[in-house]
């Protein structure tokens, strides 16, 4: 940043757009400079401090959530003061009531709105061929996975809670108070409950599959027992079958996206077209479909596309024809390897 942050006083910081953007929605570029300016111990550390504490207490505050018949009540007062406004002939000084109407009315139809206001969510999104680091209000972090999204709502009474769609790594901070609620992922219909651990989620396609690196959480979905990973294993729920089941695995294979690969063992074609569509948002096209069958053994790097489409060139005999975001798969008539 080009601003001259160690000059800065509280009230300076509290003033600055990017700070801001830290301490609301802690996206990961203001997360990644704050957080480093803030260990390196600048001279006005105190003053980054002060605005910190001044900024969470004021993010902190509850909005008053009525209940209904609260609601109720106050359209109740809504319409009453709109009939209480008296339909007179215009007089002299008569102006100011009129006026004194005019704000009151507005006043108490702005307050019910903001009451009925659902909760803000914060969104985070990853693009096609992009991967996002995401610091979570409590510390634990998330990296998504291309063309995935994670929400969540402002968190109260410690209660921690993400949706995701798509793909993500999560890096749990463990909490070792008793009192203190799980940390939550919903995908689809599929939760996810730990305290302190790393576990994978991969959310598409009316399919969901938990993974756990370490620690252990519990993946629960409509229907069914809950399941209790230890590491090395995970859940997989599909909506079709409505079936939540348990099986071993290997963080080679499932927490190979982390490092732009994808692991092959005895993988077919079809989930490397899905792959392929998650990563680089492509239309694929197969001229034989009976290609999407096959299986393929090995690694295949996903960090430059061209290589990709090179390597499964060869490997399934085919002759690849990439149109803008479309990808034609034809027979090349030729033996590869």
């Amino acid at each position: 940043m080009k601003k001259n942050y160690h000059l800065f006083t509280k009230d300076d910081f509290l003033e600055d757009a990017f700070f801001l953007e830290w301490r609301k929605y802690a996206t990961p570029e203001a997360a990644a400079f704050w957080t480093t300016y803030h260990h390196g111990a600048p001279g006005n550390l105190a003053a980054l401090e002060q605005a910190i504490a001044a900024m969470d207490a004021i993010l902190s505050l509850e909005r008053i959530r009525p209940a209904t018949a609260d609601k109720a009540l106050v359209w109740q007062q809504i319409q009453a003061e709109l009939t209480a406004v008296p339909v007179i002939p215009v007089r002299q000084h008569s102006g100011k009531r009129w006026l004194a109407a005019a704000v009151l009315i507005p006043l108490f139809i702005l307050t019910a709105w903001y009451l009925l206001l659902p909760p803000r969510m914060h969104k985070v999104r990853s693009g096609y061929g992009q991967q996002v680091r995401v610091v979570l209000p409590d510390s634990s972090v998330v990296v998504l996975n291309s063309h995935s999204e994670l929400q969540y709502p402002r968190w109260k009474d410690g209660k921690r809670e993400v949706w995701l769609q798509g793909e993500a790594l999560f890096d749990v901070r463990p909490v070792n108070i008793a009192t203190v609620p799980h940390f939550t992922v919903h995908a689809g219909l599929v939760n996810v409950e730990v305290l302190g651990t790393v576990f994978n989620v991969k959310q598409r396609r009316g399919s969901t599959i938990v993974f756990l690196k370490q620690g252990k959480v519990k993946v629960s979905a409509p229907q069914q027992q809950p399941l209790i990973l230890v590491p090395d294993q995970k859940a997989a729920w599909s909506e079709e079958k409505k079936q939540l089941l348990k099986s071993l695995s290997s963080k080679t294979s499932e927490l190979a996206w982390t490092v732009h690969k994808m692991q092959l063992k005895q993988t077919s074609v079809q989930d490397i077209i899905y792959t392929l569509q998650d990563t680089y948002g492509f239309t694929i096209i197969l001229q034989d479909t009976s290609i999407a069958s096959r299986t393929i053994e090995g690694t295949l790097s996903l960090k430059n596309v061209n290589n990709v489409l090179f390597e499964l060139s060869a490997i399934l005999n085919v002759k690849i024809e990439k149109n803008n975001d479309t990808l034609i798969f034809r027979d090349n008539g030729q033996r590869g390897y």
